[in-house]
């Protein structure tokens, strides 16, 4: 099976205080991974250093079988960060179409105009992800599970193999939520997309995704698939004894 991402013995820190240690992760190839656990177990960081944005101080970062300090081709990574949608208010002026455009700029130029051919493809994954009408509607006017189903049509348009996701549910209602998590299954099983999610809900990362990572204290504790995880010891050791796991299931 083709690995997508390698970590190996990944060490991180800010001065003398270490951050992430000792991480070991495989992602493969239509992987669906979750990435679980409390607050301040560094999983943000994890991902930032698998994209290039932090510099690890010991260990190997590989993206498609190639250290992450030559690799170049990052149209084949899309990445959805943490509270990306409070970064518009309804006084933002740019559009739908516009900020999905976004992402054709690397293939076609920084200062080329968008032609009828690429904003087809704009239209064509608004289309995937629900919203299609919506293409003129200025991003700050709309709900924020509408802003997050745009910011997953501006990776799709760069047609990545892998999207990494960070905490995308936090702040949009449950209904929002369950088709947020419908749309990723999509992604995931009908166009072979490959999904790392951050998320702090457990009870849906045992239903929806096939593998799951579980961080404390900046160590991985749980890499395995859902059906292989102890998740009470696991979340015994990250909340104490009386937490309890509760699975959402959902009639669609």
């Amino acid at each position: 099976m083709e690995k997508i991402v390698t970590v190996k013995d990944l060490y991180f820190g800010y001065d003398e205080k270490l951050i992430l240690e000792n991480i070991n992760l495989d992602v493969f190839k239509g992987d669906y991974l979750g990435i679980v656990g409390p607050n301040g177990a560094a999983k943000s960081t994890l991902i930032k250093l698998i994209l290039g944005l932090l510099k690890p101080q010991k260990g190997k970062i590989k993206l498609f079988g190639q250290d992450i300090e030559k690799f170049k081709d990052w149209g084949r990574v899309g990445y959805v960060a943490q509270k990306a949608t409070s970064s518009f208010n309804s006084s933002f002026p740019a559009t739908v179409e516009e900020v999905v455009s976004v992402n054709l700029y690397p293939k076609i130029g920084l200062f080329k105009s968008i032609k009828k051919v690429h904003m087809e493809k704009v239209y064509d994954v608004l289309k995937i992800v629900g919203m299609d009408k919506f293409g003129k509607r200025l991003i700050g006017n709309l709900s924020g599970g509408q802003q997050q189903k745009v910011f997953i049509a501006r990776t799709l348009v760069s047609e990545p193999e892998i999207i990494f996701l960070d905490e995308p549910t936090v702040g949009i209602d449950i209904n929002s939520q369950l088709e947020f998590y419908d749309l990723l299954e999509r992604l995931n099983k009908e166009m072979k997309i490959t999904i790392v999610m951050i998320s702090h809900d457990i009870g849906v990362i045992t239903e929806k995704v096939s593998r799951v990572a579980c961080m404390g204290s900046g160590k991985l504790i749980v890499h395995n698939s859902c059906c292989n995880v102890p998740f009470k010891d696991v979340l015994s050791r990250f909340y104490g004894e009386k937490m309890k796991l509760l699975i959402h299931h959902h009639n669609h």
